[in-house]
């Protein structure tokens, strides 16, 4: 039987208060696609690119035993290692990127750009830096600064693809770009450490 925590409680209960306010509308105009051509989904695929080669490049030249020993403990990983925690793997995990994209894009972005009229740019460059320093808590798990200094890196230029994508696509292609990128990095973290074994 899977192990329900706290964290998982509140991961739940956030995204189901995320969800109310589009339901009245609000910010609804970022849930659906506003602009699309060519030129944005180009600069989309080069944006993937990028986020996929850094993720590639974190994990060949910025995991060293030690993290890789004490990134075994992170939840999607350890679940990925044991293949015994499904409800990690297939809910919790999926409804953590969409916590994140409610509050880190969906929210940040509607209040800076909608509410407080920042321009486009400002908004994502605030969004991304709120999102990446939420990612500090990495360090409270961890007590690592590689892991803490690689994670907030990837989180800022994750914050910034999501953002023009938030602005331009909407919400649902950015809980699936969140959720791919980070699923394909920490499923080759957890095949690094399985070499290891």
């Amino acid at each position: 039987m899977p192990e329900f925590n706290i964290k998982h409680y509140l991961v739940l209960v956030s995204v189901i208060f995320c969800m109310i306010p589009p339901f009245f509308g609000i910010f609804i105009k970022l849930i659906i696609i506003s602009q699309f051509n060519v030129l944005i989904l180009s600069l989309i695929i080069i944006g993937l690119i990028i986020l996929y080669l850094m993720g590639k490049a974190f994990e060949k030249y910025g995991n060293t035993q030690d993290t890789l020993k004490l990134m075994s403990h992170h939840d999607l990983i350890s679940a990925l290692l044991n293949k015994n925690n499904k409800v990690v793997l297939f809910f919790f995990f999926p409804l953590t990127m969409v916590m994140e994209e409610f509050l880190f894009r969906f929210y940040s972005i509607g209040i800076l750009y909608i509410v407080i009229n920042l321009g486009p740019l400002e908004s994502i460059l605030m969004s991304s830096l709120i999102f990446s320093v939420y990612h500090l808590h990495f360090w409270f798990k961890f007590k690592n600064r590689r892991i803490t200094i690689i994670f907030i890196i990837f989180s800022f230029f994750l914050g910034l693809l999501n953002g023009f994508v938030l602005l331009t696509i909407g919400l649902p292609f950015c809980i699936l770009i969140h959720y791919l990128l980070a699923f394909i990095l920490y499923l080759n973290i957890s095949k690094k450490i399985e070499l290891l074994k």
